[in-house]
């Protein structure tokens, strides 16, 4: 097959044990089968034998891999994929990034980096069009990763060098360790961060001039030209854009999707009121900020001037942060969130499992299964933010209780006791989106490659209405019912998985009502593959299967795909609203009232609607459904348990997965991986 656009057909392959770099061919075939991305990290992975080697060890391959789409003009593809054999969990670990760092990538002529090996001393790579060089990172080893990217850029000579890097929590080898870029964008999940620590690999500079290879110049114009216009007209986009991410806390917190008090409480108003996109906005928003190329904007720069909990100017918390910094504590103060999120950045860790580890940390030591011994004498509670910020420190230089906390939830209910609480499926902490009001994420929690994640597939959209798979010839699962709760997962993991790969970022996806046909459209001007819908969704399921075989070959089981009983049993409260079910059909039409808009392109009419929408709509949704929930027909249901057996067994009866947790030898070879079939079998 001959090479046609969106990519360069080479990585760059280091060898960080003895100094020496390689370029690795790679077939056209390969991009047109597993696109890029983390599906073309996960086959060399699998060709490779990646699976054999220790998380920490020199041998477990780190991988930086783009996308064709990776650092294009077209909103939200200004994204990479780093992955390798998981600290945290032992088994596949991916975590995607935005920020500014793939244009740079892209334009040294490498689809990506493979870096093996451990150097003795610390190193960073500066990539750039003539290969890798590596240098003496001793300067930087033990700064923090805002002062390590401003070093390296001022010191490469260059405006344009990009730098991913990891901060003393990396170095440290804290186990859910990220990388990050532009400060604020991370690839956080997964501890990649430990990974580069072991290696002694600081950070990754990038500075190309070359133009990335596009199939069709002008047909990629024309799609740019509709994403926009997309976008634009979006009432999704418009409260991205407003307020981020943590626009979702008022209507999250209304429908009891926000988790609270480590899971254990069902609503609480001081988390919209105090915490969420529309109190940040109001107390300590700068500007908005935004990716490379990206219309959305829904990055949030914040700055605290003075006090106790002083922040200079910077990214501020997104949803993730704000929940478990704030909500999962128990803990209200905006200011004290902002930093706390802050030091994450700075020490470079990820904010959902350093939440989630000091919550469980808290009960257990409520519960007494946590003594001051362990302690250190520090006495944990929650709603404290000061104590939350010291620990935050401790963890990412493995001081005291923190040498403990690095270790994740998993290990320390094991090691402690507490599983009952410890919320984390395959060792990866729980995103804050809670199954009890969303019945679809108890199978996303469950059956996600990587462990607990939220960006495995669509599910936390389908089940508040604003997506659907009818491209993929999926009926509608209605939010509190089972029937279709299989297929609308599977259907959400094949367009999440192509998303993952190709590089597009799914709040982009979210804003303009994406699905299968977007993301032909988006990627045949660019690779020239010509995908028909089922064709490319045959590729997401070809990657989704040997990332399921990979995990297998890690160690991982059928007994591994469980869900803590404390998100599937009714809240202590007993009670879970039921304004989900009833506020789905007006959600569906947020996409399509956005699509509609975009018809009458009436710029007058859009501009009242972002006006009602910004001033009117989303800083009292709150308080708007919290009315509207108290009525007769839409209070909750204090019975409900979700049916999650009934679910799970459906899956994989859907996806052809054995009482071992293997996908069957017929499904791996209809999918063209024999190979695969016969590492397992």
């Amino acid at each position: 097959m001959k090479m046609k656009g969106g990519n360069w057909g080479k990585l760059l392959k280091v060898n960080l044990t003895n100094g020496k770099s390689e370029e690795v061919k790679i077939e056209e075939k390969l991009y047109h089968d597993f696109l890029g991305g983390s599906g073309l990290a996960a086959k060399w992975f699998f060709d490779n034998k990646g699976w054999k080697a220790d998380p920490l060890s020199p041998k477990n391959p780190f991988m930086i891999m783009l996308g064709p789409l990776s650092g294009l003009t077209l909103p939200g593809v200004s994204r990479l994929s780093i992955c390798a054999r998981s600290p945290l969990t032992g088994i596949w670990g991916e975590s995607c990034m935005g920020g500014y760092f793939a244009p740079q990538l892209k334009g040294t002529g490498y689809d990506g980096i493979i870096v093996t090996g451990a150097s003795k001393k610390p190193v960073y790579l500066m990539l750039t069009e003539k290969g890798a060089e590596i240098r003496d990172a001793s300067h930087v080893w033990g700064k923090d990763t805002y002062e390590t990217e401003a070093l390296l850029k001022k010191e490469s000579g260059s405006k344009r060098a990009q730098v991913i890097c990891i901060g003393p929590a990396g170095e440290n080898l804290v186990k859910y360790s990220c990388v990050m870029n532009d400060k604020g964008s991370t690839s956080g999940r997964c501890g990649m961060g430990a990974v580069m620590g072991s290696k002694k690999l600081k950070a990754v500079v990038a500075m190309g001039k070359k133009k990335a290879p596009i199939y069709d110049e002008e047909g990629m114009k024309e799609v740019r030209k509709k994403l926009n216009k997309s976008i634009k007209y979006s009432l999704v986009g418009e409260g991205l854009s407003a307020f981020g991410s943590n626009v979702h806390m008022t209507y999250g917190m209304a429908v009891s999707d926000v988790p609270v008090k480590n899971w254990q409480e069902a609503s609480w108003d001081d988390g919209p009121d105090k915490l969420g996109g529309t109190a940040v906005a109001k107390t300590i928003l700068v500007k908005n900020h935004s990716c490379y190329g990206c219309s959305v904007g829904c990055k949030r720069i914040t700055k605290v001037g003075s006090g106790s909990f002083a922040a200079e100017e910077g990214p501020g918390p997104e949803y993730e942060a704000a929940v478990t910094l704030g909500t999962l504590q128990r803990m209200s103060d905006v200011e004290a969130n902002n930093k706390a999120n802050e030091l994450c950045n700075r020490y470079g860790m990820d904010v959902i499992s350093t939440g989630s580890t000091i919550a469980y940390a808290t009960e257990a030591y409520e519960k007494g299964i946590l003594t001051d011994k362990e302690t250190g004498g520090i006495k944990l509670g929650w709603n404290q933010p000061e104590t939350l910020l010291d620990l935050i420190k401790k963890i990412a230089y493995r001081e005291g209780i923190g040498d403990i906390l690095a270790e994740g939830t998993k290990a320390m209910s094991e090691k402690y006791g507490g599983k009952e609480f410890a919320i984390h499926v395959k060792g990866l902490e729980c995103p804050m989106h809670d199954p009890r009001a969303l019945w679809g994420m108890a199978l996303t929690y469950a059956t996600s490659i990587r462990g607990a994640c939220h960006c495995s597939d669509s599910n936390l959209y389908a089940d508040i209405g604003l997506a659907d798979h009818k491209d993929l010839g999926i009926k509608r699962s209605w939010p509190y019912k089972t029937k279709g709760k299989a297929a609308q997962t599977i259907g959400g993991q094949t367009k999440c998985v192509i998303a993952n790969s190709a590089l597009m970022c799914e709040f982009m996806l979210s804003t303009i009502s994406g699905g299968m046909q977007e993301m032909v459209d988006m990627l045949n001007p660019v690779t020239g593959f010509g995908y028909t819908i089922d064709e490319l969704a045959k590729a997401g399921e070809r990657i989704w299967y040997i990332k399921r075989a990979i995990g297998n070959l890690c160690g991982a089981t059928r007994e591994d795909d469980k869900v803590p009983r404390r998100i599937l049993e009714p809240h202590i409260e007993g009670v879970t609203s039921n304004l989900t079910t009833m506020l789905y059909p007006t959600n569906m039409t947020m996409g399509p009232t956005g699509k509609l808009l975009a018809m009458i392109d009436n710029e007058k009419l859009m501009d009242i609607v972002r006006k009602i929408a910004d001033s009117l709509l989303f800083p009292n949704l709150y308080r708007i459904m919290k009315l509207v929930g108290m009525l007769p027909g839409f209070s909750g249901d204090k019975k409900r348990t979700v049916p999650f057996n009934e679910m799970i067994e459906e899956y994989y009866r859907l996806r052809d997965i054995d009482d071992k947790g293997y996908p069957s030898r017929e499904r791996l070879e209809s999918l063209g991986l024999k190979d695969v079939a016969d590492a397992l079998f």
